[in-house]
């Protein structure tokens, strides 16, 4: 009974392990199929009495658990995609920003001693009755 015990423990190590390895890009979805089908079909023979069916269950629950695992890697990967996208077009719009405010920034006002003013001579005009007596005014000119 002790051999069966240890048989049985040996199985579950070997699916955990399994299990970890197909997160990793680089074992392909063949081979942890294969690997967890086989450790599924092992564990199902030992825990089954040494039964075809319980292997043939065992390898069916391990080929799920590998699809599993690799349809949440999937998804973890494109979030993670979604995510920095998400982040890049936001840095994106910050520096774009930044580089209008700069631009701003730079832009040197009108030199004032470049400004000049000429004078314009009004006369004497009558509006509805009011008399305006002539002046002088001032337009400034820019270069």
């Amino acid at each position: 009974m002790n051999k069966w015990r240890f048989e049985i423990a040996a199985c579950a190590v070997a699916c955990a392990a399994l299990i970890n390895v197909t997160g990793c890009s680089t074992v392909g979805s063949a081979a942890s199929d294969l690997g967890l089908a086989g450790a599924g079909g092992v564990a199902g023979y030992h825990l089954s009495g040494e039964k075809v069916g319980g292997a043939a269950a065992g390898a069916a629950v391990g080929y799920l658990a590998s699809r599993v695992a690799q349809s949440e890697v999937q998804r973890t990967l494109q979030e993670a995609e979604h995510r920095g996208y998400d982040r890049a077009l936001n840095q994106a719009v910050k520096q774009q920003y930044w580089i209008i405010q700069n631009q701003q920034r730079s832009r040197e006002p009108a030199d004032s001693s470049l400004v000049r003013y000429m004078p314009v001579q009004l006369p004497e005009t009558n509006v509805n009755g009011v008399i305006h007596n002539p002046t002088v005014a001032y337009v400034p000119i820019e270069p």
